[in-house]
């Protein structure tokens, strides 16, 4: 049986899914709780974490996927894990990611500070690597960025997925689950329509999960 944690919805919408097979996903992570307020019932996001993780005898986890860059879905993520693209973001207990998921504006999107910018850094460190990375969205997007930077969306389309198609790597007979991507989609705004799989936008990439069964808690 699969199993699903969510936190408490104020760590924005962050959830483990723990794979019956073995693989474990955490989507988003926010670590916003007050230690001075003592109102404040968010969790502690990181000390919740690191138990779970080394109860399983893990320092690692196998797909970290961030949604989008906001804040509330993304802050504390440089202090806890592990990142490949700088030094200072390595050791101390940090918690390693296998493979990071993001969608194309994560990668593309300007102007962007503190952990945002961080994460940004470390995406493209990946994709530009080719390695340890999936992104999400229409491949087209990312090909000036990527022959800018040294390659090409030919050599990195094996880590892109579009809407509609299945994530490579995951099957039932392996894995008790197909992962597959159910956005971008068009959104109306006033009188326009955006294309969201032509478009870049900062709006969560959903995933739908058709799975043999997943047990909440």
């Amino acid at each position: 049986m699969h199993k699903a944690t969510f936190y408490p919805l104020g760590n924005a919408d962050t959830c483990l899914i723990e794979l019956e097979k073995g693989r474990w996903f955490l989507f988003d992570y926010a670590n916003v709780r007050d230690p001075n307020n003592e109102s404040d019932l968010r969790i502690d996001l990181a000390t919740e974490l690191r138990n779970t993780l080394e109860a399983a005898g893990r320092d690692y986890i196998d797909v970290v996927a961030f949604t989008h860059g906001d804040d509330d879905h993304i802050h504390g993520a440089p202090e806890f894990f592990h990142l490949e693209h700088a030094a200072k973001y390595q050791g101390d207990g940090r918690i390693k990611i296998r493979d990071l998921w993001v969608p194309a504006a994560f990668l593309l999107e300007e102007k962007v500070e503190d952990d945002y910018k961080t994460l940004r850094a470390e995406a493209r460190h990946r994709l530009i690597e080719g390695k340890g990375i999936r992104v999400f969205s229409r491949p087209e997007a990312l090909a000036g960025w990527l022959k800018e930077n040294g390659t090409s969306l030919e050599a990195r389309r094996d880590l892109i997925s579009d809407a509609g198609q299945l994530v490579p790597g995951f099957n039932k007979q392996t894995d008790g689950v197909e992962i597959f991507v159910h956005s971008p989609f068009a959104k109306h705004c006033d009188d326009q329509t955006i294309d969201r799989k032509h478009g870049v936008t900062r709006d969560a990439t959903h995933l739908r999960y058709r799975d043999q069964g997943l047990d909440d808690r």
